[in-house]
């Protein structure tokens, strides 16, 4: 998950002590700022949602099913669902909208989306590097050590992503109805160890993209533009998880403040530039996984006859009516009307190999 975002505007309106919930709330951005930032990290919020629906559409244009699609579209699927989530938020303070604290439903669903997108590309990215072991281990399929880590590291991200989400959602609850000791549990402290475990897990998925690349240059791949591919992919991702560690490290852990207000549009800049090279790189290794393959064409051998067929006289067929075939000649009497080639020796100078 992105760090959280500020708050962007200013707000009033007045308590509903039944239901703090249906609390009439004004959102501005007169008086902000950072208008300008806001509005440019709005713009770079628009652009990576187009992104994340391109690489949707691309997706379902891949027919090579054993490859993790499923993923892949349910991460792009997450990531546009929190996209949209953060926009709608961000249109109400644009258009000084007033409001019911309904509208934190929106920083609830843009986090929780966030992270089952985050964890659904870590998933992609392990099983596109399985994918790749198993076609370098002569048994076709890779390390059990290694699946086996890599599905129980998944298991621990999903886990602990889910529940750091569940704080968040608890901080907006506790905004809403004022309650400050939900405010002030640890969650921002979570959220920073968090963003670690992604930066040293991109870490090691770059590692084995080196891997695989490596190999793959005294392999028989034909191609080694899908390993590339998704090198590139795991380097934007590197780049995407480093910056979200940086500033939870800095503004959180190091010194817990809120960050400057153009950190946010710095954020939004570099997440639109490298999630868009991270599924063009993931998407363009599965569109090109076919290169990997020997292309070797085999034609179809040409025989030479063995046998010369039988010499015949010349025939006058002058006697043959007009618009008529001459009759079939039959072998002659006592000859056999075919060779048993199985019964002999193959004496082919070249073998067909076998598809």
């Amino acid at each position: 998950m992105a760090p959280r975002r500020g708050d962007g505007g200013y707000s009033s309106g007045y308590y509903n002590q039944d239901n703090p919930w249906r609390e009439t709330i004004w959102l501005s951005l007169d008086g902000y700022q950072g208008r300008e930032l806001f509005l440019a990290q709005f713009a770079f919020d628009i652009f990576s949602l187009v992104a994340f629906i391109t690489f949707l559409i691309w997706a379902c244009t891949i027919r090579n099913r054993s490859l993790p699609l499923k993923g892949i579209m349910c991460a792009l699927t997450s990531f546009i669902c929190s996209q949209i989530s953060t926009i709608v938020w961000a249109s109400l303070y644009i258009a000084d909208a007033e409001v019911m604290m309904y509208y934190m439903i929106t920083l609830m669903l843009r986090d929780f989306f966030m992270v089952m997108g985050i964890c659904l590309t870590f998933y992609v990215f392990w099983s596109l590097i399985h994918r790749f072991l198993g076609l370098l281990a002569p048994s076709g399929k890779p390390h059990v050590a290694v699946t086996i880590i890599h599905y129980l590291l998944f298991a621990l991200i999903f886990v602990v992503s889910l529940s750091e989400s569940a704080l968040n959602i608890t901080f907006w609850v506790g905004v809403v109805i004022a309650d400050y000791d939900l405010i002030m549990l640890p969650s921002g402290k979570l959220s920073a160890a968090i963003y670690i475990v992604y930066w040293l897990l991109s870490m090691e998925v770059i590692g084995w993209t080196f891997f695989v690349i490596k190999k793959a240059g005294s392999h028989r791949f034909v191609s080694r533009m899908p390993a590339v591919a998704l090198m590139n992919a795991a380097v934007c991702w590197f780049a995407v998880c480093f910056a979200w560690a940086v500033i939870s490290i800095r503004y959180t852990l190091i010194v817990s403040d809120a960050w400057p207000i153009y950190l946010d549009l710095v954020r939004a800049i570099i997440q639109f530039i490298f999630w868009t090279g991270t599924y063009t790189g993931i998407l363009l290794c599965c569109a090109k996984w076919h290169r990997l393959g020997e292309e070797q064409s085999y034609a179809a051998p040409q025989y030479e006859a063995q046998y010369q067929p039988a010499q015949f006289p010349p025939r006058n067929t002058a006697h043959v009516p007009k618009g008529n075939y001459p009759p079939v000649q039959h072998q002659p009497y006592g000859s056999a009307p075919y060779q048993d080639y199985a019964a002999q020796p193959h004496t082919h100078s070249h073998q067909v190999s076998p598809r």
